[in-house]
C-alpha cells in the first residue's frame, strides 16, 4: 500500500496481518521552560477538531489532541499513538492497534472506546462536524479491548492514513464534549501536551503544559500565547518592538523593517496555500461561460507585483504545490484577456442595459493584503462592465458566512485559501457533490466516479491518471476564479529556537525552545 511505503514498510495490497511499525519514542519529561508569544492575522474561533477550519487552530489542535497518525512538519505520515494497523483481505476493515496508558487532561481514560466514541462523532453530520462527508469512506469504529480500534469501511479507500493524519482526526473526550457543549469549542480536553488556559475571542488565547501528558513529545514551553491582530501594521509593530516573538503574513514592504530592527528575521518557508473566490456555481455563476469571463478578466501578474509584492506565484491548477506533487497537475495559466471576457458576458445575455450584479466577500486579515486584494478584483470586474460590489468581513463572520447553505447566503463568491496534504483529502472534500466542505455548489457526475475510482486504487500510475482528469476537469470548468499561491512570510524572534512551520502554514512546537536574551 503506497501511503505505509513512507514508513518504510514493503508490503502486499490489502495485507491480512497488521503491519508494524516503529512508534514514536517515548523520551523523559524536561521541564518545561520560556513563554512565547505569536501575533497571528486570523483568531481561531473554536478549537474543537470536528469543527475547526484554520491553521491556527490545526497548530492549537496538534498541542491538545493526540491522533492515532499525525503529519510532521514535512507534511509526511507517522505513527502517533498507533503501532500496528493494517487492512483485512477485502480492504474494507481497517485495524489499529494504539499504545495504552495515555489520559484526557480531566482523568478519563483513552482506551478503545474513547477513540471509537471520537471517530463516530466525527462521522455524525448530527453532532455539527463539518468532516463527515469527508471522512465517510471509515464507516463505522469499533472498540476491541482496550487497545484496538476496528474501522468498518464503507468504501476502499488507500488514502486512509492521510484521513487518520489530519488535524481533525485528533481523538476528543466526547463524554466531557457532551457535558461542556459549546465550551468544549473553547477549552477542549485532549490527551496532548498542552491545554488551553484562557480564551477571550476576537483577543488572545494561551495554552499551558498538561501535567497528565504521557506521550513522547511534552511541553517545551511554560505558556503559549496568541494573539488575534488582524492589521499588519500592528503585528510588525509587535515583532520590531519585540513584544511578540512570532508573527505571520508579513507584507512584503515591512520585510526589511523586521530584518533591520535587530530582534527577529523573516523566514520565507516552502506554501502550498492556493488561493481563489470561489464561487457559488448556481444562479448567475451556473452559466460556465461567466465564470470563465471572470477567471480570464484577472491581471494575476500586475495585482502579485502591485498589491502583494511579489509574494506569489499565478495559480496553474487548483492544487497548491507540496500538496502530494506525484499526483498534482498543471496546466497554462489563464489569460489576461479582458476584451475576450466582455464577449463571453454578452453571449451570457450580459450587457449595459443588463449588467451582471455580483456580491464578493473577502476576509480581513487571513490572506496577504486580502481587503486590498478584494477591491482590485472588484475594479477589474467592473472594468468589463460588471455591477461587483466588495464585502469585507472580519474573520468570525467570514468564517460563518462561508459555512451558510448555499440557498441561504446573499455573495456570490468568497475568497478561500486551501493548502491541505493529500490529493484525495483536498479534491474530495471540495469537488464532490454534496459534501458540506464543498462551499462552491460544484457537482460533476465525471467527478464523482473518479474521485471515487481514485479512492479505491493503490497504484500509484492509475491514481496519477484518475487524479490527473479530475484536475483538468476542474481547470476547464471554472468552479473558482483561480488566483495564486501564496508565499509564506513570518517574522521569528532571535531569541526563539527550534520553530517549525508546515507548508498549509501549521505551526509545529515540538522542538520549541526560547533563550532568555
Amino acid at each position: 500500500m503506497q501511503p505505509l511505503l513512507s514508513f518504510g514498510l514493503s508490503v502486499r495490497r490489502m495485507a491480512a496481518a497488521l503491519m508494524i511499525a516503529t512508534a514514536m519514542p517515548v523520551v523523559a519529561n524536561a521541564a518545561a521552560e520560556g513563554t512565547i508569544t505569536i501575533a497571528v492575522g486570523a483568531d481561531a474561533t473554536t478549537f474543537h477538531p470536528h469543527v475547526n477550519a484554520l491553521p491556527v487552530g490545526n497548530a492549537v489542535d496538534m498541542l491538545v489532541f493526540e491522533q492515532l497518525f499525525r503529519m510532521g512538519a514535512d507534511s509526511k505520515v507517522v505513527p502517533q499513538l498507533a503501532q500496528e494497523w493494517g487492512w483485512s483481505e477485502d480492504g474494507m476493515t481497517f485495524t489499529v492497534r494504539f499504545e495504552t496508558g495515555h489520559v484526557f487532561s480531566n482523568g478519563n481514560p483513552l482506551d478503545a472506546e474513547a477513540v471509537a466514541a471520537s471517530f463516530n462523532q466525527l462521522l455524525d453530520a448530527q453532532s455539527g462536524s463539518i468532516y463527515a462527508g469527508l471522512y465517510a469512506s471509515l464507516g463505522r469504529a469499533e472498540a476491541q479491548g482496550d487497545d484496538t480500534v476496528v474501522f468498518h469501511l464503507a468504501e476502499q479507500n488507500g488514502h486512509i492514513l492521510m484521513l487518520l493524519a489530519n488535524s481533525a482526526a485528533g481523538i476528543i473526550d466526547v463524554k466531557a464534549n457532551a457535558e461542556m457543549g459549546a465550551e468544549y469549542g473553547r477549552k477542549p480536553v485532549g490527551s496532548g501536551p498542552y491545554v488551553i488556559d484562557e480564551f477571550i475571542g476576537g483577543e488572545r488565547f494561551s495554552l499551558i503544559p498538561n501535567p497528565t501528558y504521557k506521550g513522547a513529545l511534552p511541553a517545551t514551553l511554560e505558556k503559549i500565547t496568541f494573539m488575534s491582530v488582524p492589521e499588519d501594521g500592528a503585528r510588525m509593530a509587535l515583532i520590531e518592538t519585540g513584544e511578540a516573538d512570532v508573527v505571520d503574513r508579513v507584507p512584503a514592504d515591512a520585510i526589511d523593517a523586521v530584518n533591520d530592527s535587530g530582534l527577529a528575521k523573516v523566514i520565507l518557508p516552502d506554501s502550498m496555500f492556493s488561493i481563489s473566490m470561489e464561487l457559488i456555481n448556481s444562479g448567475v455563476l451556473a452559466d460556465r461561460r461567466v465564470r470563465e469571463a471572470l477567471n480570464i478578466s484577472i491581471d494575476r501578474d500586475g495585482m502579485i507585483q502591485g498589491i502583494l509584492g511579489g509574494l506569489a506565484t499565478p495559480s496553474v491548477g487548483m492544487v497548491g504545490p507540496g500538496t502530494q506533487d506525484e499526483l498534482r497537475a498543471t496546466f497554462p495559466p489563464k489569460p489576461f484577456d479582458p476584451a475576450r471576457a466582455k464577449d463571453l458576458l454578452t453571449e451570457a445575455g450580459y450587457g449595459p442595459g443588463n449588467p451582471l450584479s455580483l456580491v464578493v466577500t473577502c476576509p480581513n486579515g487571513r490572506y496577504i493584503k486580502d481587503s486590498q486584494v478584494c477591491q482590485a478584483l472588484v475594479a477589474q470586474w467592473q472594468a468589463i462592465g460588471i455591477d461587483a460590489k466588495s464585502q469585507v468581513m472580519d474573520l468570525s463572520n467570514w468564517s460563518a458566512n462561508s459555512r451558510l447553505p448555499l440557498s441561504e447566503r446573499k455573495d456570490n463568491m468568497t475568497m478561500v485559501g486551501r493548502a491541505t496534504a493529500g490529493i484525495d483529502f483536498t479534491l474530495y472534500r471540495l469537488f464532490k457533490t454534496g459534501v458540506s466542505t464543498n462551499i462552491s455548489g460544484f457537482s460533476n457526475p465525471e467527478v464523482d466516479r473518479l474521485l471515487a475510482e481514485g479512492r479505491a486504487t493503490v497504484d500509484p500510475e492509475a491514481q496519477k491518471k484518475i487524479y490527473g482528469e479530475v484536475q483538468k476537469i476542474i481547470w476547464d470548468q471554472d468552479p473558482y476564479v483561480f488566483l495564486w499561491y501564496q508565499k509564506q512570510a513570518l517574522g521569528v524572534s532571535n531569541r526563539v529556537n527550534g520553530f517549525a512551520i508546515r507548508p498549509d502554514e501549521t505551526m509545529i512546537f515540538d522542538n520549541l525552545t526560547v533563550s532568555s536574551n
